[in-house]
């Protein structure tokens, strides 16, 4: 019978190498990775498991019977610190620093280490095992005593409890470890099941059934850790921080369905991921460009009405994979709704500033312009009165007729501060608007043909509120001089970007004059003087082209927005 019980055990002994080499192999991997939470505890777990492994290993290998039994000694003395170790991972891997105290460690281990005096004094008691059993093959059978029942059935249900606790607890409050949970829990299941029932004499084979067990056990570990890779910091980071983003995070499919989305981006959305997942992005936004297959795209999008609307700035980018084809888009949502009202609140001030700033330049203006009419009229009126008085009735006709035509000017100047007044201090219709209103209501009032013409794309806000302001003064302030002096029938306010800076041209087709002939004392009269002024304070500056006959043209060259003027 020697060389047919050789040979059974020469062919049993490979299932056991090859759990002890997957083993072996196992808790040098949680070497590596020794500074991860957990890392230390499975591997002496794994170690443990290696010497059970190893003590199989020699069982089988063992010719006479006091050898394999001896074997068998072994492994039932390293199986405990096996669930020891691996509940104690399971400790520090769901809560590291918090679970696994040294407390709690000594408390769990009291019922191993109880069992162990047990097993290494069994011959005095007999409580571990009463004896021992072999068939010719396969391995030892152990009668195993009191305290063996006893230690088996405390230790696997009080484990097995706090592994349970454990899991449920993280399976609840972490979505992302849900699925190495579900490996490791059938994992433990099975093992210990079948532990039991090789134990219980119910399941009897040539093989190695309670090493297997424990093998499936880790091996559904080792899926965990390389399939899931919760010993890996990075991908473990990488999770953390889109799961922690302040910014909603969204993952499309080729056909921009979506495919996943971070916890902000359902706040964001006011939905879960798991209604979302498959929905087409258009149903969530419907302000998603039709453009956004040129990707990078960048744009402003909004969501919700009224005080419950918000803004967000939504940047696409493609996905694509190691072949360079296109995988999909990655999205990223911004919250810029805070960003954009502390931005209202600064334009709202800056305006505040440029309309009372606005308000004291018109008051000297006003103060200066109907002072000088006002002193004019007493002495025009204080020289009729001598006339008068010395019968002088034909001069004092004339001087009558240019007092007229004085005071009307002077109330045609008045209106026209008024009006522009309240363009220029009323911000509620937006600069664009104001100039229209100013220009309609002037070419009702002085029945002058107006025309604004405005490029493509252009919008209130690209230029600062003091800008505007000065901007419509200026505009307001050749418009007068038209009115006065070019005889036209026609003007033009053109605007026109140029890069960081914006152009506005008023142009009429009057009788135009030459700058260079101007008399001393004329550009005061016609406000050039005034317009330079203006500009020069906002950064910018004024050219006045003429010609006796052919108009007059009036460039004003302003500073934009900086940030406008970038992404213009």
């Amino acid at each position: 019978m020697r060389p047919a019980i050789e040979f059974a055990a020469n062919q049993n002994l490979w299932p056991s190498t090859a759990i002890a080499l997957f083993l072996l192999a196992l808790s040098a991997y949680c070497w590596r990775r020794r500074d991860v939470p957990g890392a230390i505890p499975l591997m002496i777990g794994c170690l443990f498991a290696v010497a059970f492994a190893a003590g199989s290993v020699m069982e089988y290998a063992a010719v006479d019977l006091e050898a394999k039994i001896f074997w068998s000694q072994f492994q039932s003395c390293v199986q405990a610190p096996i669930v020891l170790g691996v509940t104690c991972f399971f400790l520090e891997y769901a809560w590291p620093g918090r679970w696994l105290t040294r407390r709690r460690v000594i408390l769990l281990a009291m019922i191993p280490v109880a069992y162990l005096g047990l097993a290494l004094t069994n011959d005095f008691h007999q409580l571990a095992w009463t004896g021992f059993q072999w068939n010719g093959s396969g391995p030892i059978q152990q009668k195993l005593g009191l305290g063996s029942w006893i230690a088996i059935f405390s230790i696997l249900p009080v484990f097995g409890v706090v592994n349970l606790i454990v899991f449920g607890w993280l399976f609840l409050r972490s979505p992302q470890h849900r699925w190495p949970i579900v490996f490791m829990q059938v994992g433990q299941m099975v093992g210990r099941t079948l532990y039991i029932l090789v134990k219980a004499e119910v399941l009897q084979s040539v093989l190695p059934l309670d090493l297997l067990g424990m093998g499936f056990e880790f091996l559904m570990y080792a899926i965990a850790l390389f399939g899931f890779r919760i010993l890996d910091p990075i991908p473990m980071a990488r999770k953390t921080v889109i799961e922690q983003l302040s910014s909603g995070m969204l993952v499309l499919d080729q056909q921009e369905n979506i495919a996943s989305l971070n916890p902000c981006a359902e706040r964001f959305l006011g939905t879960t991921a798991k209604a979302a997942q498959g929905k087409s992005i258009r149903e969530l936004l419907p302000a998603y460009p039709a453009r956004a297959k040129d990707v990078p795209v960048e744009s402003e999008i909004s969501l919700g009405e009224g005080l419950a609307i918000h803004h967000y700035m939504l940047a696409i980018s493609r996905l694509d994979d190691w072949r360079g084809l296109d995988a999909g888009y990655l999205l990223m949502l911004r919250d810029v709704t805070e960003q954009k009202q502390v931005q209202a609140q600064i334009l709202e001030q800056q305006r505040a500033l440029a309309t009372l700033r606005e308000r004291e330049r018109l008051a000297r203006e006003l103060h200066d312009g109907i002072g000088q009419v006002l002193g004019y009229v007493k002495m025009q009126t204080q020289a009729i009165r001598d006339r008068l008085a010395q019968g002088q009735a034909a001069e004092v006709d004339g001087q009558l007729a240019q007092l007229i035509t004085v005071a009307q000017e002077a109330h045609a100047d008045v209106r026209e501060y008024l009006l522009g007044a309240k363009i220029a201090t009323s911000w509620q219709p937006g600069f664009l608007a104001g100039l229209r209103q100013y220009l309609n209501r002037f070419s009702e009032v002085y029945e002058l043909c107006t025309e604004l013409v405005e490029p493509p794309g252009w919008r209130d806000g690209l230029l600062e509120p003091t800008v505007e302001t000065q901007l419509l003064r200026i505009i307001q302030e050749a418009l007068t001089n038209v009115r006065k002096h070019a005889r036209a029938t026609c003007v033009q306010v053109i605007i026109e970007p140029d890069g960081p800076r914006a152009k506005v041209t008023i142009q009429d087709n009057g009788i135009g004059f030459d700058p260079v002939l101007l008399p001393d004392g004329m550009g005061q009269k016609y406000g050039l003087f005034f317009l330079c002024e203006r500009a020069a304070e906002v950064g910018g500056s004024v050219a006045i082209h003429s010609a006796p006959g052919q108009g007059t043209r009036v460039v004003v060259d302003v500073p934009r927005r900086y940030d406008e003027s970038i992404a213009g």
